[in-house]
């Protein structure tokens, strides 16, 4: 980032007190919470959006069915205040909250719910259809909505996806979907959406018609850096409140610093490096666009035990991170399966070399770079790197060692997120690392990667899920299994083979269980939640309860980072338009799961 450090404080000037006619001082300073972030926002349509700062925009901007408690993630209400079952669990019956308004003042009625759930459902909205893809919604009166699935369905009766307006996306059409940018600001949670200039700062405002009453300050901005150590250093001088996604050896330097609070929050999130199956799109001659070699298991064996996890987190990640085998679909590790020693693709370039030679990839020019078999071209991987990642660069250096020690080669892009998801979607790369951050269901996580999530047109710019391009049958079919399986214990022996499945086909190589690094400061406000209670991250959790639960610190400064009075409007624009800034995935939390 540019040497706008000074400039950029501006950011965090409060709102001056205008003087009245008889020149007291009228006006109250407006309570700003700013927050500094490694991502841009992709979009403000939960529809289609994919990147975890969009999670967090919309925990504030929309009311859920049902909530989850900030402690474990119980179900607690949302919208509904009560429900009860019947059918043998099949359907469920809500009841709304009286007097519920979207915040420009509509009704919010049981017509809205109905229409989200169908709609989504129909259309098979990216964020919504695991959870509605079995359900129909129906409505006997404003205050009372029914859902009957279609087969038993353990998630119920959590109901978490966002609720929209109906007279805001009724006007959209399905074809238009994927292009509405939500801008419009009509929600139904404590903030909703006031400004958004991308790449440089997002604003959300208090919404005095929130069912849980008006939030106690006036406005959160999240503000994207494209160089975290920029974010870092605002945050030691005030000009923002909180960060995300800290890079490790910065976060380190941060711990027991005066006033501030470093947090290594647990919600299931993970790095992995992604390799591209090949079993989804096409060129236009009929190949896969991934390189042939990669459609070869025993090709995705060799690398597997080419990577060195425990170097990539000790060298890589400054030791934050703990090395991991198998995927994790969930905030709650009992999810994630032990891969048995004998089924491990542990580091082993010896190993990997034997494999690919037993398998025909010969250096047959003599290049030092392996060949495909019956005197193929030589292999040589498009690796894509996130510039958004504080960890992307140095994961891929050894990375790219590596596959060279075992005589693949390499050549390398870099691309801000949005254009890596885009990158993604056409399925024109063969390698990149990035990461997911689960939902507390694992449903969600589990259905990305079945053979229905394979991306079918390139011109579709919401295919990009299915991020290994894999596809495996029996994979699907304990999908379907686990999917309306409502006795826990076999949900979760079925999950667990699933990931066994996936960890064998090695169409990603998990690297480690990822901490969310964030800090905060204590001198503006009180009132950061952690979610899961004690070992969750404060920001970009499933439900983020920290926005609503802050309190301004009596006597704290008015603003830390925040957007000032139109007075200095001007010169905020000046100041971001040279900061410029970019994209973050999660995972998509990481995704939210979401991606990173």
């Amino acid at each position: 980032m540019p040497k706008l450090v000074a400039l950029v404080a501006l950011l965090g000037c409060a709102v001056f007190a205008v003087g009245s006619a008889d020149g007291s001082s009228a006006a109250k300073a407006k309570v700003t919470l700013t927050v500094g972030m490694s991502q841009d926002v992709d979009s403000m349509n939960p529809a289609v959006g994919s990147l975890v700062p969009d999670y967090d925009i919309w925990n504030v901007q929309y009311a859920t069915l049902t909530d989850k408690a900030a402690s474990d993630f119980h179900v607690i209400p949302g919208l509904a205040t009560s429900w009860t079952s019947s059918n043998g669990g099949k359907t469920w019956t809500y009841t709304l909250r009286k007097g519920l308004k979207w915040s420009d003042g509509t009704p919010l009625t049981s017509a809205d719910v109905v229409y989200t759930i169908n709609r989504s459902r129909k259309e098979a909205w990216l964020n919504y259809d695991s959870t509605v893809h079995n359900v129909v919604a129906s409505a006997p009166n404003a205050t009372t909505v029914v859902l009957r699935s279609s087969v038993p369905d353990p998630k119920l009766p959590v109901m978490d996806v966002y609720i929209v307006p109906k007279h805001v996306y009724d006007k959209v059409s399905a074809k238009d979907l994927a292009k509405y940018p939500a801008l419009d600001g009509v929600g139904s949670g404590p903030f909703t959406l006031d400004t958004w200039v991308k790449g440089q700062y997002v604003r959300l405002k208090a919404n005095p018609l929130y069912y849980g009453g008006k939030p106690a300050y006036d406005a959160i901005v999240l503000r994207p850096f494209t160089n975290l150590d920029a974010m870092v250093a605002a945050l030691k001088k005030g000009e923002i409140d909180a960060a995300n996604n800290i890079p490790s050896t910065a976060f380190k330097s941060l711990a027991g610093a005066k006033g501030i609070v470093t947090i290594e929050g647990q919600q299931g999130g993970f790095d992995e490096l992604a390799l591209n199956g090949g079993m989804g799109l096409k060129n236009t001659d009929g190949t896969p666009t991934a390189n042939q070699a990669l459609l070869d298991p025993r090709f995705r064996e060799a690398i597997a035990h080419a990577i060195d996890k425990q170097t990539l987190v000790q060298r890589a990640l400054a030791g934050i991170g703990i090395p991991t085998d198998a995927l994790s679909p969930s905030a709650n590790p009992e999810w994630v399966p032990t891969i048995p020693a004998s089924q491990r693709y542990d580091f082993n370039l010896k190993q990997a070399n034997a494999i690919l030679d037993a398998a025909g990839y010969k250096d047959t020019d003599g290049d030092g770079i392996r060949n495909l078999p019956r005197g193929g071209k030589d292999i040589v991987l498009r690796y894509a790197i996130r510039s958004e990642s504080s960890i992307a660069q140095p994961v891929a250096q050894f990375v790219i060692g590596w596959l060279k020690q075992i005589g693949i080669g390499t050549t390398t892009a870099t691309y801000s997120d949005s254009q890596l998801t885009s990158v993604v979607g056409k399925g024109s790369y063969d390698l990149f690392t990035w990461g997911w951050t689960p939902f507390v269901d694992p449903d969600p996580e589990l259905s990305y990667f079945t053979c229905a999530q394979l991306a079918k047109d390139p011109a579709d710019p919401t295919n990009y899920y299915n991020d290994a391009n894999f596809c495996d049958k029996r994979y699907d079919a304990l999908y379907a299994q686990q999917h309306v399986e409502l006795d826990h214990a076999k949900r979760l022996a079925i999950v667990n083979k699933m990931l066994t499945i996936w960890y064998r086909d090695a169409a990603y190589i998990v690297i480690d269980r990822t901490p969310d690094l964030q800090a905060y400061r204590t001198d503006r406000f009180t009132g950061w939640t952690r979610q899961p209670a004690n070992v969750g991250p404060v920001l970009f959790t499933n439900t983020t309860p920290t926005y609503f639960n802050l309190k301004p610190i009596v006597g704290a400064s008015s603003g830390g980072g925040g957007l000032g009075t139109p007075a200095i409007g001007a010169i905020v624009f000046v100041v971001l338009a040279l900061i410029g800034g970019v994209a973050f995935v999660l995972v998509r939390r990481k995704s939210v799961d979401e991606r990173e």
